[in-house]
């Protein structure tokens, strides 16, 4: 006669066994999946010459120097230029969406006789999306907050927010700009005031008797901001070099579009878009200062896809 304990011991053991077997076998395939993905990881680091990159032996932001000499700036450029190298998808999805943006950020740049770096503050800020929103309440393209947008002329209520108006935008974020780089006497100074706010920056500066952005302590964004925009441009700059080799066909770009003046207020935007043969979406994707489905009264320049 079998002993049931002796029966239910080996029922147990068997389960065991079973349980050991699977847990083996994922282990086994985790350690194969990863061995393949780090070998292909490394074939590819290898071919954008991650691996073998001639590092930039001079930088410069807005034509003022960076100390690379100095070992902590050294090191502090080199893990922020490594952690964006790393970063595939990002670096291809800036370099597409870069000609549909570059060049109305471009032309306010040189029509106001200003930096060309200043654009990749736009990629290090939104990675150039009209509609990101940061926790802290920052919005569209240049992380404008409410209260600095509307100093600078922008529209920013529960109908309209213009700092999703890239065109509008550019203009109040160069405006800023050129206020900053008067109160702090360069243009990497104006950046970091730009990111951690100015009074904030003026009084770091203050209490540590420092006028150099390379010899202040700052907080952990701060002190980053500046370097992450240098390996931005850099990588921007020489995407080929990087293993970035896009074709045209592959960037993003505006549809065909006119600029039609509406007068509101129009109560359904849907409707009165199928009046005017297009959608809805194409004009929310257009226009996305749009808050709502609705216009307000007054005179509004709208996007139209022809």
């Amino acid at each position: 006669m079998l002993n049931p304990f002796h029966t239910r011991n080996r029922f147990q053991n068997s389960f065991l066994s079973q349980w050991i077997i699977k847990i083996a076998l994922v282990f086994f395939v985790l350690l194969v999946v990863f061995g393949i993905y780090t070998g292909a990881k490394k074939i590819l680091l290898s071919q954008t010459g991650l691996l073998t990159v001639d590092w930039p032996t001079e930088l410069e932001f807005c034509g003022e120097k960076v100390p690379l000499d100095d070992f902590y700036i050294r090191e502090d450029w080199e893990r922020e230029f490594l952690i964006t190298l790393a970063e595939d998808y990002q670096n291809i999805l800036y370099l597409k969406r870069a000609p549909k943006y570059f060049p109305l950020i471009e032309s306010e740049l040189k029509a106001r006789n200003l930096p060309d770096d200043l654009k990749y503050i736009a990629v290090a800020e939104s990675a150039l999306r009209e509609e990101i929103k940061s926790s802290a309440g920052a919005q569209g393209i240049w992380q404008f907050v409410p209260a600095t947008a509307q100093h600078y002329g922008l529209r920013v209520d529960k109908e309209i927010d213009e700092r999703n108006n890239v065109e509008k935008a550019t203009v109040a974020a160069f405006t800023y700009f050129e206020f900053l780089h008067n109160k702090f006497g360069n243009w990497t100074l104006a950046a970091a005031a730009y990111n951690s706010g100015e009074n904030g920056l003026a009084r770091r500066m203050e209490e540590q008797e420092v006028g150099n952005y390379y010899d202040l302590y700052l907080n952990s964004e701060t002190s980053r901001y500046l370097f992450r925009i240098l390996a931005i441009k850099e990588i921007m700059q020489h995407p080929e070099k990087y293993g970035y080799d896009l074709r045209d066909s592959d960037n993003f770009a505006w549809p065909d579009f006119e600029i039609q003046t509406v007068i509101g207020p129009i109560t359904d935007l849907a409707a009165w878009a199928k009046e005017n043969s297009t959608t809805l979406r194409a004009i929310k994707e257009l226009n996305p200062w749009i808050v709502n489905t609705t216009l307000p009264g007054g005179s509004w320049k709208l996007k139209i896809v022809k």
